[in-house]
């Protein structure tokens, strides 16, 4: 029995729902481990995961650390993955072809969830093997880290992550695909909260590096189960909430969309503001900063993101006012929301160049009398100024609730040179940032190969986690609040050199390959995919 009647057979679908859920699962039959040669990259691509978070994470995360980390991934990748396919259907040249199926639209949204699903869970059970490979690993060595579990605690923590990892795979790929819903009207709120759930994972990085085994007694086995019943229950419910969203808005939606409809919903006041800035566009490369600059522009200037964004500057303001009574504890929990400030950039880059990729823009902007090394960094400069302008509000407000907070806060700061700390922690996350960030640019080398691609997939995943785990030893926790030695700024120095001399490296590097995103789109590898199977099956 093939894995697609097994879950027909699992879901009990109907005929028509079954052929349905056949077509959705074409897409990502060829992911499956079916033969040698996936067989050899599945296993080259775990292998390569395992080695990467060895030395990224070494002993320094407890076991319990390593799975909750494993299951960030389920989630994330659950996530994304549905979000990306549910923002691919937009622009889809079959769309029409798709929603002119004699079917109800649960039916159509059900199947994309139920194959999204499926080859989800193989992607689970790799992470949750190379989870289990880690603390095996480590457990050989007989390392007396204070963070080791015995085999069979191993085992039993093991076990009850399984389930975890199970409930995890539809809660992200059921909040992904919830973008169905929220292209147009009053759903575009809901695009808030969906980024915060979608980002708000990476701040615990920090939070999970830092528990040991003791420490951790919500991380054990008995906890684990019960957090997994919970996430069967949110499953539910995002499950509904998608149906929802995706049947009563997304499909109609969809079925009034066209390419270009958005912006010309909003092209008078475009038009309007373009003709107040015209006069201040500028030529060459500010032209270039200009067409970036204003896609952030636009945004910020949403009625929804701006409420947004002042209630985050109120949450700050009261925030820091009430920390000023522990600023040790304000510092490290201002240390593990920086590490989102470092992700935001790398995830704007790649998926505004994808995106562009799909909808047959980007094209247009390699075609602008610029070197692509110019276009790329215009793109860079932007959405860096971007996240400044955001987060030095954000630390202006809570820099005033901490000074209105009382005497108690200025005065820890004030002596033994401590306010040098700050400085220290936000510059390291600065430089980290755009170090990550300008790695974003490298994915186009990916695309000569299809195996380079396969193999960089697993570590492209990992460097969303890079700046939490540099963090642990750049800033350690025996820093927070105390006088920076002169060696810690020497190295912060040395770092900032390698960072000025590694962000144009991958900036010549993607300019070089950045034209093989124009062959590469949704619709290609679908295509590829197609001729492949035919010829296979011919």
């Amino acid at each position: 029995m093939s894995a697609g009647d097994r879950m027909r057979g699992l879901f009990r679908l109907e005929p028509a729902d079954a052929a349905l859920l056949k077509l959705e699962w074409r897409a990502y039959r060829s992911m499956l481990p079916r033969d040698e040669a996936s067989l050899t990259y599945w296993g080259l691509a775990l292998t390569v995961l395992l080695v990467a978070s060895l030395l990224l994470f070494g002993d320094g995360f407890s076991a319990q650390s390593i799975f909750a980390l494993g299951a960030l991934f389920v989630f994330l990748i659950g996530v994304y993955t549905g979000g990306g396919k549910a923002m691919t259907v937009w622009e889809n040249g079959f769309r029409e072809w798709w929603l002119g199926l004699p079917v109800s639209r649960s039916s159509l949204v059900k199947a994309k969830l139920f194959a999204a699903c499926g080859i989800q869970y193989v992607a689970a059970a790799g992470i949750w093997l190379v989870c289990i490979g880690h603390d095996a690993v480590r457990l050989a060595g007989q390392e007396e880290t204070g963070t080791m579990l015995g085999s069979d605690g191993l085992a039993s923590l093991a076990l009850a992550h399984a389930p975890l990892y199970a409930a995890l795979v539809p809660l992200g790929t059921f909040a992904g695909y919830s973008l169905l819903g929220m292209y147009y009207g009053w759903r575009r709120w809901l695009l808030v909260p969906w980024i915060v759930v979608s980002i708000s994972p990476f701040g615990l990085f920090g939070i999970l590096s830092n528990l040991e085994t003791d420490q951790a007694p919500y991380l054990g086995a008995g906890r684990i189960v019960q957090y997994a019943v919970v996430g069967v229950l949110l499953a539910v419910l995002a499950y509904r909430a998608c149906l929802w969203l995706a049947c009563r808005y997304g499909i109609p939606d969809l079925a009034r969309h066209r390419p270009g409809s958005f912006g010309f919903v909003y092209g008078q006041r475009a038009r309007k503001s373009a003709a107040v800035g015209n006069g201040r566009i500028g030529t060459g490369f500010a032209s270039l900063y200009v067409l970036e600059r204003s896609r952030y522009a636009y945004w910020s200037s949403i009625r929804p993101v701006r409420l947004v964004y002042g209630g985050l500057l109120l949450l700050a303001g009261v925030g820091g006012y009430f920390g000023a009574r522990d600023p040790l504890g304000l510092l490290g929990g201002l240390r593990a929301m920086l590490v989102i400030p470092c992700i935001v950039p790398m995830l704007a880059i790649t998926i505004q160049i994808s995106h562009e990729a799909n909808k047959r823009r980007l094209e247009w902007w390699l075609g602008l009398p610029y070197p692509r090394h110019l276009l790329l960094l215009a793109r860079y400069i932007a959405v860096w100024a971007f996240v400044l302008r955001t987060a030095g509000g954000l630390l202006a407000m809570l820099a005033a609730g901490f000074a209105l907070g009382g005497r108690e806060g200025l005065d820890y700061f004030s002596h033994d040179g401590r306010i040098g700390s700050i400085f220290y922690v936000l510059t390291a996350y600065f430089l980290c940032g755009l170090f990550v960030s300008a790695l974003a640019f490298l994915q186009a080398c990916t695309l000569r190969s299809s195996m380079i691609g396969w193999l960089f997939m697993p570590l492209w995943f990992a460097i969303y986690f890079l700046p939490g785990t540099l963090m642990r030893w750049i800033v350690p926790e025996s820093l927070m609040g105390a006088t920076v030695g002169a060696y810690y700024w020497a190295g912060l120095a040395a770092g900032a050199a390698l960072v000025l001399a590694a962000v144009p490296l991958a900036i010549r590097i993607g300019a070089k390959w950045i034209h093989l995103f124009v062959f590469n789109t949704t619709e290609d590898r679908w295509r590829r995919r197609g001729e492949q199977t035919f010829k296979f099956r011919s």
